[in-house]
């Protein structure tokens, strides 16, 4: 005679053991892909800080006259690599204190960038190096309202 309920037991602990399994399963693939986003971030990131170093090397070829023609491929070469890399200059001319940094202030219009001392960068929707300018402030109207 086969014994029904211990029958019943043994199926409800294959099924208690299946599920931990399962369980088990679906942490392990979460954790895996948890630990490739924190690799990928963690790559990202270096890039972010080795082409902030470049940046500063790009500056000192923009201020070189063009004379060379070697110094001109090199600073060719320089420009597509950051393209390959997704950097792209700051371009927006209105102040933004998140992509600008303001090192000065002059009578003109009303936060309008009266000069870029420095360019500025992004790299995917991240500021690099925030664009340092000469800010315009309105300090007629202020003396008016006074």
């Amino acid at each position: 005679m086969v014994d029904l309920s211990s029958t019943e037991q043994e199926k409800t602990k294959e099924e208690e053991y299946l599920e931990q399994l399962q369980r088990l399963q679906a942490d392990f693939i979460n954790y895996r892909s948890r630990v490739e986003k924190e690799k990928l971030s963690v790559i990202d990131s270096s890039k972010d800080s080795i082409l902030r170093k470049f940046l500063e090397v790009k500056d000192n070829f923009e201020r070189i006259p063009k004379a060379d023609k070697g110094i001109e491929l090199i600073y060719n070469q320089l420009n597509k690599i950051f393209e390959q890399e997704g950097v792209q200059e700051i371009i927006d001319m209105q102040y933004n204190p998140e992509l600008h940094e303001a090192i000065a202030i002059v009578e003109g219009e009303e936060d309008a960038i009266i000069e870029v001392s420095r360019k500025g960068y992004r790299r995917n929707g991240k500021v690099l190096r925030p664009a340092q300018i000469i800010l315009g402030k309105n300090t007629k109207e202020k003396h008016k309202n006074e």
